[in-house]
């Protein structure tokens, strides 16, 4: 329950013995089974079923050749984690024990002891139970049944009576569920539906009183700015007390606790000389704080302590009426901003560290970019992504993961706005965040794409769709999107093709590629702000080589033919070779796929060169896309293994000339 009002907030807890909270790991010890079979095998948390399958040897590397297509059949079946937790004494002293799962993949049940603790059914949220009911001294077991996400979906399906467009799905199941929606197939990757325990899990242990959230919010004031901070805090075992919040090494005040009757607060509100400020990398410092709050018992003792770091920016999203349309543009601190960047996919097909994110934010800082859009048809990054981003100064332009049109359930909304909630307490956490988005392309999809058509949505049928989707985005705007934050309800605003996109909002632009345009078609069609845009080329050779045998390394095998996931397949690649590059057609793969990789770079060029010399008409140019999930062509600057194509250095060397 944190919130941020112009600032960053980053979590980190301190152990200060069993009186007080503490969190134990619980991700080692794990072994599942498929549910009937009986049979059991070590399991690896973070993880999920293919990745166990794999490493126990069940199945073939879904990654390479063909194997992906062998591996389907994994949706559609039930899985079954469990491990055994041990209680002593010591543990059981805790007044609560809470059991904490920061992220099931999806649809779960939970049993501890063979009593249901609860379910899950959102791959995005965290789920937590208190459990200390339920545990027995010595072994106890813990136990959960992950169904299938696919048998799970056409039961929702069934019970709303519409088919939901999904383009990218051919089960068709994928609008129901809170899952990632590139797991079902996408035009720059295959399909893996995956189940398991994706993230995290702990065992929180509390007694007298913890500090839940902080709810934190600036004003400036000239050079200083005007801090609050609200300290959430559970029920308390103990009467008097006090609150204390700090910032750096000082110490700003002490707030009596006061009477609190379930969850209660206490509060700090003051003005802050001279603080510093937190800018986008080139114009200006990264400057960063400290603020510490502890909870202390009637004796001064410490019984929880919450530190995060912060970051203080002033940030709105400007989208003015003018003389041609209306703008769109991030003002940071006062100064418009001409954002430089990307957008950017999950680095894997399955859920990974830390590290391959961290990686891409480096890449992205060395191009010299300052901002990055985060697809809805993802994942949400680790906290480490969006703190690597405060630290180097690069904008985070956030979407929800919503890339379908939604059901206009009860169930599914309530889901999701929770999700929302938690994401947006998240983000807000980071001076890095700029912008936050509620959908990719539904909009313009709904208006332009033919879909009343190609899945008979007509009459009563049409109009609930466009309600629950209407209804759905009210009820973002009026939540804590609409709370001192920038945030735009879908990207883009207008489609392309048409004159409203080029004088209004963001724009995906596509004639080249989709629309088959040349690339000067690049000059004549700027938008206000281009949110995506691009042209596709092959991964390097050498990425190639690690996932398809030797022998099918050449021109028009079907091991390299299936790589391509676009319904344009490879012609516009080979009409840009001859038409932009005016060359002969490549008879080698090798050959191809440099030449693939010059017409990208001379795409890429022409793009950017176009929309920085549009300014202040263009305030934005995030190319699509940043990396791949999987070794094959797409639209990426950098490939599956982290190499980086020719357009990432003409991209680096066109972005870093307006620094």
């Amino acid at each position: 329950m944190k919130r941020l009002l112009g600032g960053l907030i980053l979590a980190s807890f301190v152990r200060l013995g069993w009186a007080q909270e503490v969190r134990i790991p619980m991700n080692d010890g794990w072994s599942f089974s498929q549910a009937g079979k009986g049979e059991w095998y070590p399991a690896e948390v973070p993880g999920v079923v293919q990745t166990d399958l794999l490493r126990n040897g069940l199945i073939p590397d879904f990654m390479r050749g063909s194997n992906i297509d062998s591996v389907q059949w994994i949706e559609n079946e039930d899985w079954v984690y469990k491990r055994t937790l041990f209680v002593t004494d010591t543990l059981l002293r805790h007044g609560h024990l809470d059991l904490v799962f920061k992220g099931l993949d999806t649809f779960a049940e939970v049993y501890v002891n063979d009593s249901l603790l609860g379910r899950a059914d959102n791959m995005f949220r965290t789920w937590e139970w208190p459990v200390r009911a339920l545990l027995r001294k010595g072994e106890n077991e813990l136990k959960l049944i992950f169904r299938s996400p696919i048998k799970e979906g056409a039961k929702l399906r069934e019970a709303y009576g519409i088919q939901l467009p999904h383009d990218n799905d051919p089960s068709g199941v994928s609008p129901y569920i809170r899952k990632a929606a590139y797991q079902f197939g996408w035009d720059f990757c295959p399909r893996l539906v995956t189940s398991g325990i994706w993230k995290e899990v702990e065992l929180r242990g509390w007694s007298v009183g913890r500090i839940i959230g902080l709810d934190m919010g600036n004003e400036p004031l000239g050079d200083s700015l005007h801090l609050s901070i609200r300290a959430v805090l559970s029920e308390l075992a103990f009467d008097g007390g006090a609150v204390r919040f700090r910032l750096d090494d000082s110490t700003l005040a002490e707030s009596p606790i006061g009477n609190v009757d379930g969850t209660g607060f206490a509060g700090y509100a003051g003005t802050i000389a001279h603080p510093g400020k937190w800018w986008p990398r080139n114009l200006g410092p990264q400057d960063l704080h400290v603020i510490a709050v502890e909870l202390l018992d009637k004796n001064g003792t410490i019984v929880s302590r919450m530190a995060e770091r912060v970051g203080f920016r002033e940030v709105n999203l400007l989208q003015d009426v003018d003389s041609i349309g209306n703008s769109f543009k991030v003002r940071m601190n006062g100064n418009d901003i001409l954002a430089k960047g990307c957008n950017m996919v999950p680095p894997s097909m399955v859920p990974i560290g830390d590290d391959p994110w961290l990686e891409l934010v480096v890449q992205m800082q060395v191009a010299g970019m300052n901002m990055v859009r985060v697809w809805s048809g993802g994942v949400y990054p680790p906290d480490a992504f969006y703190t690597a981003c405060d630290t180097a100064g690069i904008m985070v332009w956030q979407d929800l993961m919503l890339a379908n049109m939604v059901p206009g359930s009860d169930e599914f909304k309530w889901n999701l706005l929770a999700e929302a909630d938690e994401t947006f307490a998240l983000i807000r956490d980071h001076p890095c965040s700029t912008i936050m988005c509620g959908d990719n392309e539904l909009m313009v999809a709904w208006k332009n794409w033919g879909w009343q058509d190609r899945y008979d949505l007509h009459g009563v049928d049409s109009s609930k769709v466009i309600s629950a989707y209407a209804e759905l985005h009210r009820s973002l705007s009026i939540g804590p999107t609409g709370q001192h934050f920038p945030y735009t309800p879908t990207s883009p605003l207008s489609n392309w093709g048409n004159a409203k996109g080029l004088t209004e909002g963001d724009l995906h632009y596509w004639g080249v590629w989709h629309g088959d345009s040349t690339f000067s078609s690049f000059k004549n069609n700027v938008g206000r702000f281009m949110s995506e845009w691009g042209f596709q080329s092959y991964p390097d050779s050498a990425t190639l080589a690690n996932y398809i045998d030797p022998d099918s390394l050449y021109m028009g095998s079907p091991a390299v033919a299936r790589l391509q996931r676009s319904y344009k397949t490879d012609r516009p690649i080979w009409e840009a070779i001859e038409r932009e590059l005016g060359e002969e057609r490549p008879t080698t793969l090798g050959g191809f796929i440099e030449a693939s990789q010059r017409a990208q770079a001379k795409a890429y060029g022409m793009a950017i060169e176009a929309h920085m010399a549009a300014r202040p008409h263009c305030m934005g140019t995030l190319l699509w896309q940043l990396n791949d999930c999987w070794p094959g062509p797409s639209w990426s600057i950098i490939d599956y293994e982290g190499r980086p194509k020719p357009a990432y250095e003409v991209v680096k060397n066109l972005f870093k000339s307006t620094e």
